[in-house]
C-alpha cells in the first residue's frame, strides 16, 4: 500500500494522523502524532503496542480492516515518559481500493488529557459547591433547633409554674428528637446503597405505592394510573418502592390544598422502562430546580431535605437516572428511567 499524504496539510494538523496497513503496522504519521506519543512512534511498529488496552484496539482495528467498520470517539490510555498515563481519543476509518476492499486504515488522534483534567476540576468545584449547600442546610437546621432548645431552657430558669415547666420540657424533648433524627437520616444517607436485586413488576409496585400514599396523605386529590401490561425489571423492590412513595408524597404536597390530580404512567421503549409521576400543583421555581437533589435543601417548613437526594441515590444504584421538568404554577414531572427490560412470560 502506498498512501499519499500531503505534507503541507498533515504537518500543520493539530491532531495526530497515523496510517496503518492491513497488518496493523504504521506506514505513515504526522508530527502531531509524534508529540502525542512522545517519541515512541516509529514506522513499521504496530498500532496496538502504543496503548495499554492493546487487545481492545487490535480487535477494533481488525473489524475496521476486515469489515470496513468505522469507529469514533474511542478512548485509550498511553503511558508517557514520566510514567503517568495520558488519555487519547482515536477515530478509525478504513482506506478502501476501487473494489471497496480495505487496504489499510486512517487513525485520527487527539490528546484528551487536558480536557479530562478540566472536567475533573469543574466536577471538583461542583462537588465543593454541593458540599457547601449541604453544610449550609445542616447548619440552618441545627441552628433553628438549638435556638429553640436554648430559648426554652432560658425560660425554664425563671419559671416556677410546674405545668409550664412541663410544657417547656416537652418542647425541648421534641427539638432534641428532631436533631437526633436529622443526624440519623444523614448517617443513613451517607451509607452506600446495597441492593438486593429481584425480578419485579414495576406496575404492581407502583399500584402498592399509590395505595400507601392514599393512606398516608388522604385528601380530595385524584390519582390517574396508566400502568398497562407488566413491566418487569431487576431491582430492589423495597428501595424502589421507597423511591416511588417519596415522589408520590412530594406530588401530593405540591398540590394546592390537596386538590388536583396526579398522573402515574409506565412506558416501555427500546429496552428501558420509564416511570412518570406528574402533578398539576404549584410547580418548582426555575432558580430552585438545579438544587432539589442536593442533600438538606428543602423549601418545606418541615422536612430534612433528604427525600429527593435519597431517591436519586437509589435510582443511580440501579444504573438508572431521574429527571425533572417543572414550571412554576404548571406542575412538575419526575421521570425515572431504568435499564434492562425483562420480558415477562
Amino acid at each position: 500500500m502506498n498512501p499519499i499524504l500531503s505534507e503541507r496539510v498533515t504537518d500543520k494538523m493539530p491532531s495526530g494522523l497515523i496510517v496503518v496497513d492491513r497488518q496493523g503496522r504504521i506506514v505513515a504519521h504526522n508530527p502531531a502524532s509524534e508529540r502525542i506519543f512522545e517519541g515512541t512512534l516509529t514506522r513499521n511498529s504496530r498500532l496496538r503496542d502504543l496503548v495499554r488496552e492493546a487487545e481492545t484496539l487490535e480487535g477494533l482495528l481488525r473489524r475496521c480492516l476486515e469489515y470496513g467498520e468505522a469507529f469514533t470517539r474511542l478512548e485509550f490510555n498511553v503511558p508517557n515518559q514520566a510514567g503517568i498515563d495520558k488519555l487519547i481519543g482515536i477515530n478509525l476509518s478504513p482506506i478502501t481500493d476501487s473494489d471497496g476492499m480495505a487496504e489499510g486504515a486512517i487513525c485520527l488522534l487527539s490528546d484528551l488529557t487536558e480536557i479530562v483534567e478540566l472536567q475533573n476540576q469543574i466536577k471538583l468545584k461542583e462537588n465543593f459547591a454541593a458540599l457547601g449547600e449541604m453544610s449550609a442546610g445542616i447548619a440552618h437546621e441545627f441552628k433553628n433547633s438549638l435556638a429553640t432548645i436554648l430559648g426554652y431552657a432560658q425560660l425554664s430558669t425563671e419559671e416556677t409554674n410546674v405545668v409550664t415547666l412541663h410544657n417547656y420540657a416537652l418542647e425541648i424533648h421534641k427539638e432534641s428528637q428532631a436533631l437526633s433524627r436529622m443526624v440519623t437520616d444523614f448517617l443513613n444517607f451517607a451509607h452506600p446503597v446495597y441492593t438486593s436485586m429481584h425480578d419485579v413488576d414495576l406496575t404492581d409496585l407502583l399500584a402498592n405505592a399509590i395505595a400507601d400514599v392514599r393512606n398516608l396523605r388522604p385528601g380530595p386529590y385524584e390519582v390517574r394510573f396508566a400502568g398497562g401490561s407488566k413491566a418487569v425489571t431487576a431491582c430492589d423492590p423495597i428501595l424502589m418502592r421507597q423511591s416511588f412513595l417519596n415522589l408520590l408524597i412530594n406530588a401530593v404536597e405540591a398540590l394546592n390544598d390537596s386538590k388536583g390530580a396526579i398522573s402515574v404512567s409506565v412506558v416501555k421503549e427500546r429496552g428501558y422502562i420509564r416511570i412518570l409521576i406528574e402533578d398539576d400543583g404549584r410547580g418548582i421555581p426555575h432558580n430552585v430546580i438545579s438544587k432539589i437533589f442536593l442533600p438538606f435543601f428543602t423549601t418545606k417548613t418541615h422536612g430534612t431535605g433528604l427525600g429527593l437526594s435519597l431517591v436519586q441515590k437509589i435510582v443511580l444504584a440501579h444504573n438508572g437516572r431521574i429527571e425533572v421538568q417543572s414550571a412554576e404554577g404548571e406542575g412538575t414531572r419526575f421521570t425515572i428511567t431504568l435499564p434492562k427490560l425483562i420480558t415477562a412470560l
